[in-house]
């Protein structure tokens, strides 16, 4: 009995600082969106060469609300990701369905390789295996280029 109360109180103890610790949260988008301003400056927009001119920014936004009926939800979208991402919009960019495992790791091993800037990977976690390791050569291999 004398043992158990301790390690009650140290499970709990650590409990306590499990839950208090954590992940940021997430912004309130709804928030934000009620915030955006309907009529702002047209947003920065980058390309794989940098920062667009603010003509040809705005010139991009044009055909953008040209292209849906007419709502200022494009405005308030871009107000939004501005602000939670603090960083530009950019064009050019691509999606590629892939539909298994190998295909995305051959994907990204790909993107990867041809990568001459800079390389923006998103994942969960990384295993200590073969793919693992093969993420882990090739983005040292590319930060020893200078991507």
């Amino acid at each position: 009995m004398i043992i158990v109360k301790p390690f009650l109180l140290f499970f709990f103890l650590i409990c306590i600082l499990s839950f208090s610790s954590g992940c940021a949260t997430l912004p309130n988008v709804s928030e934000r969106i009620d915030e955006a301003p309907t009529a702002q400056k047209s947003p920065e927009i980058a390309s794989s060469k940098g920062l667009l001119s603010a003509q040809k920014s705005k010139a991009i936004m044009e055909r953008l609300k040209l292209s849906v009926d007419p709502t200022d939800i494009l405005e308030r979208h871009n107000a939004v990701v501005e602000s939670v991402t603090e960083s530009p919009l950019t064009k050019d960019n691509k999606v590629t369905l892939i539909a298994n495992g190998q295909a995305a790791y051959a994907a990204m091993f790909k993107a990867i390789q041809n990568a001459k800037d800079h390389i923006n990977l998103e994942t969960f976690i990384i295993e200590d295996d073969d793919v693992g390791r093969k993420f882990a050569d090739l983005l040292l291999q590319k930060q020893s280029e200078g991507v």
